[in-house]
């Protein structure tokens, strides 16, 4: 990808972020979610070598439930979900340090390249590919420090296939997180340059009306 990076490419990045995030909470206390948003997050993660930030996350529709949380929470703070936030904040921390370890980096993207070859050599269902995607998530994120504390009811959370689904978005999350510092991004960007984010944010959401 280039070395330069707009504030629309930094806005799908956190929209994949707040996508990740706002999915993993709707399984975890409603035990749904948008499944199109779901399919989109977890697409992203085989764009191993994209020519721009866009070819991760494709049309700004696949990720406009992440970019319409990221606008409420950050400008309108009467209607702003804690619990978003805090995985929001969870996921740009494992992104950073994934971005810092690059064998960490290396070993996930190997597993997620030998399984990608498996999707397109054998035709796995659905259910079958989160909970693979699920396993990569639990060997190579659910280790790393600080860990996600995913609250929700527990008749979702011990339901294997729910789990299975947060655990896919949670690592969709932590490749975009990646992507944000790896495309120059930094956490105080979130206050230094949020009205010029939130207004990409929005612009990004026109499109598709």
């Amino acid at each position: 990808m280039s070395n330069k990076y707009t504030d629309r490419d930094h806005a799908l990045i956190l929209g994949g972020v707040f996508q990740a995030a706002r999915i993993t909470f709707e399984l975890a206390r409603y035990g749904r979610t948008d499944d199109q948003a779901l399919e989109a997050s977890v697409a992203s993660l085989f764009q191993t070598d994209p020519e721009s930030v866009q070819t991760v996350f494709g049309k700004p529709q696949c990720i406009a439930l992440g970019l319409r949380h990221f606008i409420t929470q950050l400008e309108l703070p009467a209607d702003r979900n804690p619990e978003l936030t805090q995985y929001s904040i969870r996921l740009l921390q494992l992104g950073r340090k994934l971005f810092l370890d690059a064998k960490k980096t290396g070993a996930l993207g190997n597993d997620l390249g030998d399984f990608q070859s498996r999707i397109n050599a054998f035709e796995f269902e659905k259910h079958t590919q989160y909970s693979q995607l699920a396993k990569i998530y639990q060997d190579h994120i659910s280790g790393m420090s600080p860990t996600v504390m995913v609250q929700g009811e527990p008749l979702h959370l011990q339901n294997p296939d729910t789990a299975a689904r947060i655990r896919c978005a949670l690592l969709a999350g932590v490749r975009a997180a990646h992507l944000w510092y790896q495309c120059g991004g930094k956490r105080w960007h979130l206050l230094t340059r949020q009205r010029r984010l939130l207004a990409a944010a929005h612009h990004l959401l026109e499109e598709e009306t």
